[in-house]
């Protein structure tokens, strides 16, 4: 029985060898699969992420794209504004020191409110209109 006590403590020894030898094999496999499965998730999520920080960065870019182009056609419109007004303040400095000559002054006061100086007789005669001329040369 000492052989076959120690042929079968043997082959118990040899197979409690190669159950723990397995059970280490399954217990790295799992360790591997876990290690995948959480490498797998990481990048899942850094992906997720990189989308949604793209996405956020692109609607920012085209929402500001449609913002300077609104605000370039404001300035354009504005620039045509200033130099209306610039052109107008023109005329209107013109007609300012204009209105400080005393001789355009009484031209202006003679043609508008017929008012004529000692000796002086205003004739009236209206003006031709376009259709006035047209009438006059058809009759000629």
């Amino acid at each position: 029985m000492n052989n076959r006590n120690k042929k079968a403590s043997g082959e118990n020894s040899v197979a409690a060898i190669r159950r723990e030898y397995i059970e280490s094999m399954e217990r790295q496999e799992k360790k591997k699969r876990a290690m995948k499965i959480r490498l797998y998730r990481r990048l899942a999520l850094f992906t997720i992420a990189f989308v949604l920080v793209m996405g956020s960065l692109i609607f920012t870019l085209i929402n500001q794209k449609k913002t300077l182009a609104i605000k370039e056609q404001k300035k354009i419109e504005l620039t045509q504004k200033l130099s209306d007004a610039q052109d107008q303040q023109e005329e209107l400095e013109i007609q300012i020191s204009k209105l400080n000559d005393d001789n355009y002054i009484a031209k202006l006061a003679r043609k508008e409110l017929f008012l004529s100086e000692k000796g002086e007789i205003i004739f009236s005669i209206p003006e031709n209109t376009e259709k006035d001329e047209k009438n006059g040369k058809s009759k000629e």
